[in-house]
């Protein structure tokens, strides 16, 4: 019973320790109030990139509406794109290697109508190897590391977000 009680003491004394260092799971941000409803134009927010940064931001606490209105926050989307580029090629001048480009480029309005972040581009970007003999797995990567990106994107426009004072 005394080791039970002294091992409960330690987690114990390691969450607070952990809490009180600042840590907060990822994806966690914490986002001005200015911004906490918002109003998303330039993409479409039910695929892809589009579909990431709005449950990125819900997680947050922001509520997304579907049309603008006055109090509301204003993200406008200026540009995102996703591109393939051929990194390598083998001694048989086949593509051996692929890498995987994503941009966001975006500005910001507050509630107030106030402009908060002027045209920001944030970039991500996956390298991978192709196997030709294996067209259908390298597809399936291509659209993981796709993914990833969409992750990374949103994760540092929360980063940049949370700066905002």
């Amino acid at each position: 019973m005394m080791l039970r009680g002294a091992s409960n003491l330690l987690v114990g004394m390691l969450l607070l320790l952990v809490a009180g260092c600042g840590f907060h799971l990822r994806g966690a941000a914490n986002l001005p109030e200015s911004i906490n409803t918002m109003y998303i134009q330039g993409i479409n927010l039910k695929r892809d990139l589009g579909l990431a940064l709005k449950r990125g931001l819900e997680s947050n606490d922001v509520t997304i509406i579907e049309q603008p209105q006055t109090g509301a926050a204003v993200l406008t989307v200026l540009s995102a794109k996703s591109e393939r580029r051929v990194l390598s090629v083998g001694a048989n001048a086949k593509v051996s290697e692929y890498q995987l480009y994503g941009t966001l480029e975006f500005k910001l309005l507050d509630k107030n109508n106030q402009l908060v972040v002027d045209s920001e581009t944030l970039r991500a970007v996956r390298d991978y190897q192709f196997d030709q003999n294996q067209v259908l797995a390298s597809d399936q990567q291509d659209a993981q590391l796709r993914q990833e990106i969409n992750d990374q994107l949103v994760q540092s426009l929360l980063r940049r977000l949370s700066a905002i004072q």
